[in-house]
């Protein structure tokens, strides 16, 4: 009764009062740090006038409601900062973008926004950033990007991953690094791409046909990997990342050093060098032989930025060694089969970090150099020149008969000049766009063995978007034009020959956003994209070593044409947060690897046989990732990935497609203590269901059973002595499950991971070189 009594007089003062003023108005804002555009969750938000406190979430944001028309004044702090002020006049609705410049401790910029949420594409699009991404920091790319929903990895293996959109992959799936499409050997489902994590500061996936922009081939979707801007601030600072695993007593120390001055402003620099480790990986009841990893990555960077005109430069350098599953190799076809048929590998070992033969030898170089400058009231021009290199040496299982030199059953070298030219005209009465090319030259050769030919590739396209925005409403339409000319070499062992290849495809796009209100969006898109037949699909003879199969192509193989049709419906309050998308994929002439049935024998042992061929096929699916935050500090989480796959030429299930996916989690997050911020606890059950929508007697095994793993997960922001550290602590497969997954391709041999416990830490570091203020 005495509560019911305090509700009744608190609705009775404020209705009283709202006769006199308005006190129905909100300041809803995000808040980011200003040097790396990071999302600052975990800050605190106080309104002085009524002492109102929030704190933002995951992604910076923040939202104070009923308030009343007049000055305000909100005090914003974050760990290892002190209390930054800023004051105005509430007259309506108001939305604050804030830059923190959370290094030197204070507030360096306040934006009012208008009262609508940004909008980039009209597709359903995913982001990782902030300490959603930090905690994850130390899995490959694949790995860090299957916790997105729809989204999965094909794996090879315990140490090779590659992203899975929609039940697409490889080459049907774009990945655009520090703004250069990444370009390597990609042509084998097990080639995983060949970038540093650690130097990402924002993962975006953009699914669904998106070719327009970035070129033919993004059927499945597009990857973004952007690291931080350069700082302008001046002064020295950078990051500090340790991930630790016990699974395989993976090691990975990663370190970020930049900096600015202030008597040459324009000019910004950037180090970043990561090591990693790994031994053999550990199922629940043996040893993965030959499955550790080394590797080391470097890049540098450096800008010139004025106000009308900038210059970028931007190298990396990635450089690992993985081994290979022995226990998929084999001498005779008799071995192979007893494999497939056994339920323990036939070759075990204890722990090493030692890595033999079978093992693939990786090198990957970007050199990128970016010219951007204000073309007045035209619009902005952007010129991006790009060289890449990426060898690739393989090594199988068995030196040949009379080799002391330790030589490779194969190595590929891939050299890719590219350009894109991008103008952005300024926006005439809701019109905005961008009109681009993009062009590429690429060449190939091979050495030792053979596998795939030798070959030229050159790509050229033209494209243009327009966006118009009315209101609620934004419209999106484009078109694009490519021309792809291919030539292989043969060896003379195979003919000799130098067959050529090209295509001339138009494709196109038309989107609509619909703004319902601030809080809920929905957007349809219908979209066309197209890929050509790769090298390896077309002309594939011999041994894949990384993946333990014989491969063979078709030279008669055509495009393929995708027609794609995708829908999602977004909320976003402060107690709710959902996304669920729909869609449809006709793609026609799709190509594929299927099964032989029957194994080939090979002077190197004997393997499972693989052709490449093609069928019409139809994809159908929806993602749903939905957090729910019924009381202060609680959130359940629901993913949800479902995807139907049918090949409509042979009437029957497709092969090799992701099983029904489900994702429930529970995390608890502390109120913030004197140097203790951020504090949570978390627990998740996976549920993978066993693939039964696959073609019957169609596979050397059937689809594995479902399996479901419990994890759990907990993490922290400590202040000490005003430096922030952020630590992660996390249990993958807490109770040690036994389970083979459907996309690993050696399921056929050896169970996956058992338990893994990883222990993550971020330590950013800011050396100021001017006094310290506070605005």
């Amino acid at each position: 009764m005495r509560y019911f009594l305090c509700v009744c007089l608190l609705v009775f003062g404020v209705g009283s009062l709202a006769f006199s003023q308005d006190c129905r108005l909100s300041i809803r804002g995000r808040i980011m740090d200003e040097n790396s555009v990071d999302a600052l969750d975990g800050a605190n938000v106080v309104l002085l006038e009524t002492e109102q406190n929030v704190q933002t979430d995951s992604k910076g944001r923040f939202l104070l409601s009923n308030l009343c028309a007049g000055k305000v004044t909100l005090a914003i702090t974050h760990i290892g900062c002190e209390t930054s002020l800023f004051s105005f006049q509430l007259n309506g609705d108001t939305t604050l973008r804030v830059k923190l410049n959370h290094k030197e401790e204070h507030l360096n910029e306040v934006e009012v926004m208008q009262h609508r949420k940004e909008s980039h594409v009209t597709q359903h699009v995913e982001q990782l950033e902030g300490a959603e991404l930090r905690k994850l920091k130390g899995l490959t790319l694949g790995e860090t990007l299957s916790k997105l929903p729809g989204v999965t990895t094909l794996n090879t293996g315990a140490t090779i991953s590659k992203p899975v959109i929609h039940g697409l992959h490889s080459n049907r799936v774009l990945i655009l690094n520090n703004g250069v499409r990444q370009e390597s050997q990609q042509w084998g489902t097990e080639h995983a791409p060949e970038i540093d994590p650690f130097i990402a500061k924002r993962i975006t996936v953009v699914k669904g046909a998106n070719s327009l922009r970035y070129g033919s081939d993004a059927i499945g979707g597009v990857i973004l990997i952007d690291p931080a801007a350069l700082p302008t601030t001046p002064g020295i600072g950078g990051e500090f990342n340790t991930a630790v695993y016990s699974n395989n007593a993976e090691v990975n120390l990663s370190g970020i050093l930049e900096g600015n001055h202030a008597k040459l402003a324009p000019l910004s620099w950037r180090v970043q060098g990561t090591f990693r480790r790994g031994g053999n990986s550990r199922t629940p009841n043996y040893w993965l032989k030959n499955t550790g990893v080394q590797e080391g990555n470097f890049s540098v960077a450096g800008g010139w930025k004025k106000s009308n005109y900038g210059v970028e430069i931007f190298y990396s350098f990635f450089k690992t060694k993985i081994g290979i599953l022995s226990a998929a190799h084999f001498h005779n076809l008799t071995d192979l089969q007893q494999a497939i048929e056994s339920k323990v590998p036939r070759e075990l070992s204890g722990f090493t970090y030692n890595i033999n033969r079978p093992y693939q030898d990786i090198l990957h170089q970007l050199a990128k150099a970016k010219v951007y400058f204000n073309t007045g009231k035209a619009g902005d021009m952007s010129i991006v020149l790009a060289f890449q290199h990426n060898q690739r040496t393989e090594y199988d299982k068995h030196k040949p008969l009379g080799d002391n030199d330790n030589r490779p059953g194969f190595q590929f070298a891939i050299q890719t000049i590219s350009a894109d030219v991008n103008w952005e005209h300024k926006p005439v009465k809701g019109f905005s766009g961008v009109v681009g090319f993009n062009g590429m030259t690429q060449t190939n050769n091979y050495n030792y063995g053979y596998f795939i030919p030798g070959f030229w590739n050159f790509a050229g396209g033209v494209f243009a978007v327009e966006r118009w925005n009315y209101r609620k409403i934004e419209l999106e339409a484009g078109v694009r034009l490519d021309y792809r000319w291919l030539q292989a070499f043969l060896p003379s062992s195979r003919g000799g020959a130098k067959p050529k290849s090209q295509w001339l495809v138009p494709s196109g796009s038309l989107g609509l956003d619909y703004h319902i209100t601030e809080n809920l969006k929905w957007n349809i898109n219908l979209a066309s994209a197209w890929r050509a037949p790769q090298v390896v699909e077309l002309y594939a003879d011999g041994v894949h070593h990384g993946s333990a199969s014989f491969e063979r192509g078709d030279a008669d193989l055509k495009q393929e044409m995708s027609f794609d049709l995708s829908t999602s419906f977004q909320a976003d309050f402060s107690w709710l947060s959902a996304s669920v998308g729909f869609y449809q994929y006709f793609i026609q002439d799709f190509i594929y690897a299927k099964p032989t049935l029957t194994s080939q024998l090979t002077i190197r042992g004997a393997y499972p046989a693989f052709d490449y061929t093609q069928d019409d096929v139809s994809l159908t699916g929806g993602d749903v990732n939905l957090t729910i935050k019924p009381y202060r500090g609680i959130e359940l989480t629901n993913r949800i990935s479902l995807l139907r796959a049918w090949n409509r030429t042979a009437d029957e299930w497709l092969i090799m497609m992701p099983p029904q996916r489900f994702e429930h989690g529970l995390r608890y997050t502390f109120r913030d203590f004197k140097q203790v911020k951020g504090l949570y606890l978390g627990a998740s059950a996976q549920i993978v269901l066993q693939q039964k929508l696959a073609p019957q007697n169609q596979d050397y095994l059937p689809p594995p059973p479902g399996y479901w793993l419990l994890n759990f997960e907990a993490g922290a922001t400590f202040a000490i002595r005003q430096q922030p550290v952020h630590l992660n602590v996390a249990v993958a497969n807490a109770l040690n499950t036994a389970y083979r997954d459907y996309l690993n391709r050696f399921r056929y041999f050896a169970d996956e991971r058992g338990i893994n416990v990883s222990l993550k830490v971020s330590v950013p570091f800011f050396i100021s070189s001017k006094p310290h203020s506070l605005n």
